[in-house]
């Protein structure tokens, strides 16, 4: 009995040793030859409440505007990317394609049928040379495609390597629009390492939002959070599943007005990988 639990501990150490010294090699990027099937998802409440002097509430009452302000959006993007050969010097073609861009009201946001081209490498997200859609106009053409642009520069992760329980952070830029006033902003993105398998590894988030750019018209403060999971696809080395749940707060105060933000979002991706 003795022999049989002393065999079990070592068996059970000897695996423990191996999962806790186990070193994930994080690259994620794009391959050659490689086609993602990517879906998006994103929901947002926001509620903005007025207070003032009686003529600044006045104001809004003639302009229609309802105290507090309450929003809803949410939109469902499907785009299907694929990679070509890999050229001399390391860079590779990649095509995005729109199959799928609706709001809550299943009205188009961008229409099926947009095409995005650029040119990826392995370390690098794509950078974007061209848009083709027919129909659409050229200043929203211009818009979808610096947006899209930014948006791969805020998904750009560092290469690093990372055992069970070591974590590394990133910050990014954002900016939130409110009745001409813009709000600066810092995300700070902790991901924190929970475990590994053969073939994925699974990291928990935590985003801290503070803000960046005081406005001297105006006493603005704010804070955020969010959490969420990134599961990262070892195998393709990139991210097969991405969810967030965010929250945020913004005051602003003036002579004549305040104005109080609460927002709550949430953000889910999933990508399905299939090499050519």
């Amino acid at each position: 009995m003795k022999k049989t639990f002393l065999l079990l501990f070592c068996i059970a150490t000897f695996f423990s040793y191996g999962q806790s010294n186990k070193i994930l090699d994080f690259k994620p990027g794009y391959s050659p030859e490689t086609t993602y099937y990517q879906t998006i998802t994103n929901s947002s409440d926001y509620e903005i409440a007025y207070s003032g002097s009686e003529n600044f509430l006045e104001i809004l009452k003639k302009n229609g505007t309802e105290n507090p302000t309450k929003i809803k959006n949410s939109f469902n993007v499907e785009t299907v990317s694929k990679t070509g050969k890999m050229g001399k010097d390391g860079n590779f073609p990649i095509t995005i394609e729109y199959l799928k861009s609706t709001d809550a009201n299943g009205k188009n946001i961008i229409p099926s049928g947009t095409f995005l081209y650029g040119n990826v490498s392995l370390l690098n997200m794509p950078k974007l040379d061209s848009i083709v859609s027919k129909g659409m106009e050229e200043s929203f053409k211009k818009t979808i495609f610096e947006t899209v642009q930014s948006t791969f520069k805020q998904l750009e992760l560092p290469e690093r390597k990372l055992r069970v329980g070591e974590s590394f952070s990133q910050e990014s830029p954002l900016t939130i629009p409110i009745a001409g006033i813009n709000f600066e902003m810092v995300i700070t993105t902790t991901y924190n390492l929970k475990s590994i398998t053969a073939k994925n590894a699974l990291f928990d988030i935590v985003q801290v939002y503070t803000m960046k750019i005081i406005d001297n018209r105006f006493d603005i403060s704010g804070s955020g959070n969010g959490t969420g999971k990134l599961d990262y696809d070892i195998l393709n080395h990139f991210t097969s599943e991405n969810t967030i749940d965010m929250e945020l707060n913004l005051k602003l105060k003036h002579t004549d007005f305040n104005l109080d933000l609460k927002s709550k979002s949430n953000y889910s991706q999933s990508v399905k990988i299939a090499k050519k």
